[in-house]
């Protein structure tokens, strides 16, 4: 029989898009064999900032089985953003998953040094960059400025070319080339997202991997 999972992703800004093939990859992980379909939620119009407002408008706008809610932690705790989205969904009568990076969504992003340098658009370089050891990537003040300079180091760039690059845009790409997230394995924020999606997989196939 095949398991089919339609789900939507609800982040906080549209470049958080790129935790998309990192959730795909979990899924597959512990369903392996399902039929994955991803959404992204965007382009609400005017409905404001607010947690509720949004979950509301992406279940009226992007059906789906699950919903994955996304919430970097920057200067809060990992708790609180989970009280914040619990109370979110407090009525909602759907499975839902809290995505909630320490800081923000880069520090999941240093993992895989060939991908960096593939969407840096230059895969077969070897300038230089400075990657922190895994240990450190939870506890960055600044994820994203890391990131966004490893980069622009990868790049091999200078000059005006240096000037037309946007590391911005090539952040997105990095996921998408990444084959494996298990690196990832051992950061507590990780290990807790991987152990709630393992935990909702179970109820679309009774006999998933733990």
């Amino acid at each position: 029989m095949n398991t089919f999972i339609r789900y939507t992703l609800l982040a906080d800004g549209t470049s958080d898009e790129i935790l998309l093939p990192i959730i795909n990859w979990l899924i597959d992980f512990h369903c392996p064999g399902a039929r994955i379909v991803p959404s992204f939620a965007r382009d609400f119009g005017k409905i404001g900032r607010g947690l509720n407002a949004r979950v509301a408008a992406t279940l009226a706008n992007f059906p789906c089985d699950v919903l994955f809610v996304h919430r970097d932690a920057e200067a809060m705790p990992r708790e609180a953003r989970l009280d914040e989205i619990a109370e979110a969904m407090r009525g909602v009568d759907m499975p839902f998953v809290p995505v909630v990076p320490v800081r923000m969504t880069e520090a999941w992003l240093l993992s895989d040094e060939t991908a960096i340098r593939f969407a840096a658009g230059n895969a077969s370089g070897c300038h230089p960059i400075e990657l922190p050891t895994r240990k450190k990537w939870d506890a960055l003040p600044d994820p994203k400025e890391v990131l966004l300079n490893a980069l622009t180091a990868a790049s091999g760039l200078s000059g005006r070319k240096l000037g037309k690059f946007q590391p911005e845009k090539a952040r997105a790409l990095i996921t998408q080339r990444t084959e494996s997230f298990a690196a990832l394995r051992g950061l507590p924020a990780f290990d807790a997202f991987e152990k709630d999606v393992a935990e909702t997989m179970k109820g679309f196939v009774p006999n998933v991997m733990d």
